[in-house]
């Protein structure tokens, strides 16, 4: 592995663990046994280009990943099944999780809180175009005039998505057994269903 992405890799651990505000570019090359404790600043320049890093070393997979699921479920008619949508954005994401080593899912974690829990302006960062596209298609599956409130709750659902797989990251790299990823998945898709679906309460603003 060369020195660019062993950098790469220390600064998404570090990051999962500790925060992006908790580690300096100097750890993140002392970590990786860099003698020139510089190394990161002289290979991505500044944090934000480390964290653009991180994201392109990533993302590429996933989203090849999810646009051959998006592509099964528009061969299949299946583009106005919620569940079917969600499975795109949530497999590629759990397949990541149980990857060797990695940190990604909990870095994601981490990003979110770094945002004040915006999970939107992740889409403005690296090949995410197909989540954005599946998020499109999950809002057109919701019906031509969603109730105002949906929004609540794709945020909602996009945090479900992302902390629950960054703690089955966490579960899949700790001692002791490993959590079945299937199983979990699925349970995930459940949650993230029904957070999308389920009857509101409260009556619409035009209906109160």
């Amino acid at each position: 592995m060369n020195t660019r992405d062993e950098l790469i890799l220390a600064a998404e651990r570090l990051f999962a663990v500790h925060g992006v505000d908790g580690v300096s570019l100097r750890r993140i090359s002392a970590t990786t046994g860099q003698r020139n404790v510089a190394a990161a600043q002289y290979h991505f320049g500044d944090k934000q280009a480390l964290i653009q890093a991180i994201f392109d070393f990533r993302l590429a997979h996933v989203d090849a990943d999810r646009r051959a699921l998006l592509d099964r479920v528009r061969a299949e008619g299946r583009t106005n099944d919620v569940r079917a949508l969600v499975e795109a954005l949530v497999l590629p994401l759990a397949a990541q999780a149980t990857r060797p080593d990695s940190h990604y899912l909990r870095f994601l974690n981490r990003m979110c809180d770094h945002q004040g829990r915006a999970v939107v302006p992740l889409s403005d960062i690296g090949p995410v175009n197909s989540a954005v596209e599946v998020g499109h298609l999950i809002l057109d599956a919701l019906g031509p005039a969603p109730d105002p409130r949906t929004a609540q709750r794709n945020s909602l659902a996009g945090r479900l998505i992302i902390s629950g797989l960054a703690d089955l990251e966490h579960q899949v790299g700790a001692a002791g057994p490993s959590p079945d990823t299937e199983v979990y998945a699925a349970g995930l898709v459940d949650a993230v269903v029904a957070v999308l679906t389920a009857p509101s309460s409260v009556p619409r603003p035009q209906d109160a």
